[in-house]
């Protein structure tokens, strides 16, 4: 280590502990660029586990968000297994099952443990990088990925690491969600699994249905928009719908937002165009969509058993009457 070096801002909150994954502190790593384009001229001093700061030694990177994200796929690839647990259990399975031998018993009592502590480290963001209060600039997450709790440090390491751990072909699972879209990876595993099987003539005619589906899906989706009257497709601003909550579930605007430019008023409605709703908010996650749905759905049926309370306190009654 030289004598010079630049130690990065350490928040009280922070102190000892690993700026990678969030471990306690075991030594700062002095990370120099290789390349160096920015002709930083000292090392800075990233606070690390004994873990995160022998993988370092050995990355050579050109930016500190770089070296943090080559840590990562260092830490998914060590501790796939314990990963690969909320995969393949919930809390309440493991809790609830009946292993029998020590191993297994051990196995049950510590597994969700394991996962737990493995889906913290990689997910761990660390704090804003700065030096004697300036930020250190060009340190971005803009890349990475986000899948069923477990961040990625991009859609490429996503696409690896899961189709290790659901069995997959990596580039078979490449191919659908070149498809699908990055968004709708739930979706694109869910095909590949129930696929006939993995051979290069099986992968080819799985493709070609999902392609075939596709088409058919754009097809009906074409057509649905078509059956909306003219006059129901009306522009709605978002600042114009009142936010509220029924039965303890809260009822975004963005979704009565979509169905009141469709003219959907009724349950009935809203089920014939489920498949469009969740191409529309299926765009930010599937949880989203869901979530948004099932809102919309209680409002709807709210509205339908208390017509009452639909023409007098509903906070949107308005722009459901002049529809």
């Amino acid at each position: 280590m030289t004598s010079q070096h630049h130690a990065i801002d350490i928040p009280f909150e922070y102190r000892h502990t690993c700026w990678f994954c969030g471990e306690p502190y075991y030594d700062s790593f002095g990370f120099m660029p290789n390349p160096n384009y920015e002709h930083q001229s000292e090392p800075l001093l990233i606070p690390s586990c004994q873990e995160c700061f022998n993988c370092c030694k050995g990355i050579k990177v050109s930016s500190l968000d770089l070296l943090r994200d080559k840590v990562k796929e260092q830490l998914h690839k060590r501790y796939a297994k314990h990963l690969q647990i909320g995969i393949n259990w919930t809390k309440e399975e493991l809790e609830d099952c009946e292993f029998e031998g020590k191993a297994l018993e051990g196995f049950r009592e510590s597994a969700w443990m394991m996962f737990e502590i493995a889906k913290a480290r990689v997910n761990y963001q660390g704090w804003p990088v700065s030096i004697d209060g300036m930020p250190v600039a060009g340190i971005s997450n803009a890349f990475q990925f986000e899948f069923d709790g477990i961040r990625y440090t991009g859609l490429q390491h996503a696409v690896k690491q899961l189709a290790l751990s659901h069995g997959i072909p990596q580039p078979y699972l490449e191919q659908v969600i070149e498809l699908v879209g990055r968004e709708k990876m739930a979706y694109a595993l869910r095909f590949c699994k129930t696929s006939y099987g993995y051979s290069e003539g099986q992968i080819k005619a799985s493709i070609e249905s999902l392609k075939a589906l596709l088409a058919e899906e754009a097809a009906n989706a074409s057509v649905a928009d078509q059956s909306i009257s003219s006059d129901a497709k009306r522009e709605i601003p978002l600042s114009e719908i009142k936010e509220l909550i029924l039965f303890r579930t809260m009822v975004s605007p963005h979704a009565i937002q979509w169905a009141l430019e469709r003219g959907i008023d009724t349950l009935e409605k809203l089920a014939q165009q489920e498949e469009g709703f969740f191409a529309h908010f299926e765009q930010d996650s599937e949880m989203v969509a869901f979530t948004y749905f099932n809102g919309l759905q209680i409002y709807l049926e709210h509205r339908e058993n208390d017509p009452q309370w639909a023409e007098y306190e509903d906070p949107n009654r308005d722009l459901f009457a002049s529809k």
